[in-house]
């Protein structure tokens, strides 16, 4: 009796082990949440929140951009390109910050259960590059033809973090730290009449699964995700998220989409409020201040990245001038901004992206004030490929206007000043038809911002010789 009663007492601890166990994880959370003060728990929910934000704005990227079953004009399933034929308008606001330099060619990937094989053809000296973007907004790769020569075509294999297979001969591994990432294919296009060619070249790259290579292979037809939201602009969905949807999302997203090993400090730091890969996140049983703590974190989130908004890297003239783009190390406020801008920036190497919501003066753009920008004689935007400048609205998304012109730049046949400077026209009307040539529309009312970019900027850009002079207001 005794033996059986020890068996039975043994039984009930192990039993109560196991109950202790499963609700630690269940609610790890909401306990670790109720072991710290409401400040302590604001606090960490501000900057869990910055820090997270690429990873769950992806995703919702991810899924608006793949809600459909076959590719479209404008979107494709998971792992399939959709190429633009045409450069995008005004109407299209499925991504913010898009050029209309060159024609994309963009995929979203999901490589969790196998890589892809990204082939390009023979390019000779056309511009292009397929960046690889991971789910936190970096760069790990960005092969093109600034790294790649254009007579020979090459074959790369797209493989995640935990992929330990062998690469095929022939093929260059290009490793992404997470499952979920993005293809920025760019092909140069230098306008309506080149279309026919660089839609041809786009029908040459080639995304298949690894274990469609050298296969007779059709992309096949592809369910909608369920839960995906294919309408609400993707900015709009994640600032609607609350805490508890956000890092729900957040630590699920963790699990295949691992942080970067310098963000170990971070993690630690975080996981007293409960954020961690795959542990569940709930509010259920919180005291209300610790819940309406968790809710201010996230708003001084927003707070913060909007304020690092206006202020996007170094200021000079008013520019905000980014040489880390695609590497932002441990900036949080710094990298959310940059990703809420838009999502898929190129390295320095690749491009150049100076940036002005104010003019020379300090002022908010506006459509209340005519400016001007202008470059002085040799002291054009130096771009060994090309350079243009974009008008977006706040949102940054391209702005409507008569003429259907969304940029100026070196393929624009701007007329230069006679001393061999170049002047451009910002404002919502005509500037006459001796200037119109170099007028860039600003809409017709309302603040507003412009993207400068130089693509494979020379020396003198990266290392900081160059800058873009300031907007002037006219009176």
């Amino acid at each position: 009796m005794k033996k059986l009663a020890k068996i039975t007492l043994r039984i009930k601890i192990i039993l109560f082990a196991v109950v202790v166990l499963v609700t630690a994880c269940t609610t790890g959370t909401k306990t670790g949440v109720q072991n710290l003060t409401p400040e302590e728990t604001k606090n960490l929910a501000k900057e869990a929140w910055l820090f997270g934000m690429p990873l769950v704005m992806f995703e919702k990227q991810i899924d608006y951009s793949t809600h459909v079953t076959q590719p479209e004009e404008t979107r494709s399933p998971i792992n399939q390109f959709v190429h633009y034929r045409k450069f995008v308008d005004a109407s299209n606001r499925s991504i913010v910050g898009f050029n209309v330099d060159n024609l994309y060619s963009l995929a979203w990937i999901d490589i969790k259960d196998e890589p892809l094989v990204l082939a390009v053809p023979a390019m000779g000296d056309r511009y292009w590059m397929m960046q690889i973007v991971d789910a936190w907004n970096g760069v790990p790769a960005a092969p093109g033809s600034r790294t790649h020569s254009g007579d020979d075509p090459h074959v790369f294999l797209i493989a995640g973090p935990d992929w330990k297979g062998t690469v095929p001969e022939g093929m260059e591994l290009l490793r992404s730290p997470t499952n979920l990432g993005g293809i920025g294919g760019r092909t140069y296009c230098s306008g309506d009449e080149d279309y026919v060619t660089v839609n041809r070249v786009q029908d040459e790259y080639i995304l298949i699964p690894l274990s469609a290579w050298g296969k007779s292979y059709t992309s096949p037809e592809v369910p909608l995700k369920d839960g995906a939201d294919g309408k609400t602009l993707v900015n709009e969905q994640l600032m609607a998220l609350s805490a508890e949807q956000f890092f729900s999302n957040l630590n699920r997203l963790l699990v295949t989409n691992p942080a970067y090993v310098e963000d170990n400090p971070m993690l630690e730091k975080i996981r007293k409020l409960g954020i961690a890969p795959g542990m569940p996140f709930s509010i259920e049983g919180l005291a209300d201040d610790l819940v309406e703590a968790l809710e201010e974190g996230v708003a001084q989130g927003k707070a913060s990245m909007g304020a690092e908004m206006k202020n996007l890297g170094k200021m000079v003239n008013n520019w905000g001038l980014t040489y880390d783009m695609g590497r932002y190390g441990t900036k949080y406020a710094y990298r959310a901004a940059w990703t809420f801008v838009g999502i898929g920036g190129n390295v320095i190497e690749d491009a150049f992206y100076p940036l002005a919501l104010n003019d020379i003066n300090g002022k908010q753009l506006s459509s209340e004030h005519n400016y001007t920008l202008t470059f002085e004689k040799g002291e054009w935007p130096p771009a060994a490929a090309f350079w243009s400048l974009t008008m977006y609205d706040l949102e940054g998304y391209l702005v409507d206007n008569p003429l259907n012109r969304y940029a100026v730049g070196d393929r624009s046949n701007m007329k230069p000043n006679s001393d061999g400077s170049l002047t451009i026209y910002i404002q919502p009307e005509s500037p006459g038809a001796d200037k119109e040539s170099n007028w860039l529309p600003a809409p017709k009312s309302g603040p507003f911002k412009i993207a400068l970019r130089l693509y494979a900027p020379m020396t003198k850009v990266i290392d900081g010789s160059w800058v873009p002079p300031g907007i002037v207001p006219q009176k």
